[in-house]
């Protein structure tokens, strides 16, 4: 065939073969659906992080107000596990977001020596994936 002065070979035409863009859109839907699982991954880490800073946020807070009480306080003297008044405890004010959180003090005096008392707080939730998930302070604070 002779256009405009040259002979051109049909099979030698430019272009791709329809198996190579096959090839290609086959590679392209792995890399995509790759950094598609990479997200949701990330969205499911971000969310237990956050889940359990509110969760060592509420303990702190707990422990805070603990080791501020007075000496020969009541709450110190007797061993007792209390759950908090409040539970269960919203973080955030997030609508969206219907984690709850349940908090308790154990008070266990004269551990681990005499005058001493042992306070551990706990904060347990419900994880998003199932199950429970909790964290746990301890600290020790002269009783008298």
């Amino acid at each position: 065939m002779k256009i405009h002065g040259r002979v051109t070979d049909s099979r030698r035409e430019s272009g791709f073969t329809l198996i190579e863009v096959l090839i290609s859109m086959a590679i392209l839907g792995v890399g995509l659906l790759s950094i598609a699982v990479a997200q949701l991954t990330a969205i499911k880490v971000s969310s237990r992080s956050k889940n359990l800073q509110q969760a060592m946020f509420l303990a702190r807070e707990q422990m805070d107000d603990l080791e501020a009480l007075p000496l020969n306080s009541p709450v110190l003297l007797n061993a007792a596990t209390t759950d908090d008044p409040g539970n269960p405890l919203h973080a955030t004010e997030d609508p969206d977001d219907q984690t709850t959180f349940n908090r308790s003090v154990t008070v266990t005096p004269n551990n681990p020596s005499a005058g001493l008392a042992q306070i551990t707080v706990t904060v347990v939730w419900n994880a998003p994936q199932g199950g429970t998930r909790q964290v746990q302070l301890s600290s020790v604070k002269r009783m008298n």
